[in-house]
Formats: C-alpha cells, sequence, structure tokens
C-alpha cells in the first residue's frame, strides 16, 4: 500500500507462471481520479495512487510461459545469457558492420562508374570532333 502511495517501486521476486489476482487492478492500471487524488481499488480497500509507482516481477524460471493475458499487461525481459544467444546478438552485430561498409563500397563504385561513363562519352566526342577536323 504505502509503495503506491508514495511512488516508489515494488518488487515481487520468485514468481510463478500465474500471478495473484489480487494485483489486476494494479497490472491493469485500473486508477481511478477522485477529486484532485488518484485512486486504485486493490482487494477491498481504495488506495491513494501515485504516478511514479513501478511494479517489478522476477521469476527465477529458466522459461517461464505466462498466461496471453498476463504478457500483454506486461513487459517481459529475459535476461537469461547463454553462449548461443550471445553468439547469435554478435553475429547480427558484425552482419550490420558489415552491410554498412558494402554499401558503402556499393556507393563509391557506383559514383566512379559515373564518372567513367561522363570521361567516355567526352573522349568519344573528342575523338569524333578530331576525326571531323582531320585533313588527309
Amino acid at each position: 500500500d504505502n509503495t503506491m502511495t508514495a511512488g516508489l517501486c515494488l518488487i515481487i521476486e520468485n514468481v510463478e507462471n500465474e500471478v495473484d489476482p489480487l494485483l489486476d487492478p494494479v497490472l491493469d492500471q485500473a486508477i481511478v481520479k477522485k477529486g484532485q487524488k488518484l485512486m486504485i481499488k486493490v482487494g477491498d480497500s481504495n488506495i491513494e495512487f501515485d504516478m511514479r509507482f513501478r511494479l517489478y516481477m522476477t521469476s527465477r524460471l529458466p522459461n517461464p510461459h505466462f498466461s496471453p493475458e498476463l504478457s500483454a499487461r506486461t513487459t517481459v525481459i529475459d535476461f537469461t545469457v547463454t553462449q548461443k544467444g550471445l553468439e547469435q546478438q554478435l553475429l547480427v552485430q558484425v552482419l550490420n558492420m558489415e552491410q554498412r561498409a558494402l554499401e558503402e563500397t556499393l556507393a563509391a563504385l557506383k559514383e566512379e562508374a559515373t564518372e567513367n561513363t561522363k570521361s567516355l562519352q567526352l573522349l568519344g566526342k573528342q575523338l569524333l570532333d578530331r576525326l571531323s577536323n582531320a585533313t588527309g
């Protein structure tokens, strides 16, 4: 109660696949404005609510399977680190860098090709001018 009123953070540890239905109004952000105060009904009592309040839930489950309703009402962050996961993240970073370098090279080659085409046209025109002005 005090954390919601004071706008503090509340950490609930070791959450399993289901969450206590008592938290439904908090997860749904069922906040009602009464006069100048924001109120939320938790259980049988109305509690004053501060918008700075944050609820964090942690789980020790390696791969928790939350219900679709709970997943829709919360943000799930997976902090587990595996060798394969790190390799995939690194590969994505390397590919992004390589792709950027390839795109820069492609742009430079296109610019060089355009300059060479202009040069070729100019040289062709000069050759035709010399041939048409040649006497012989």
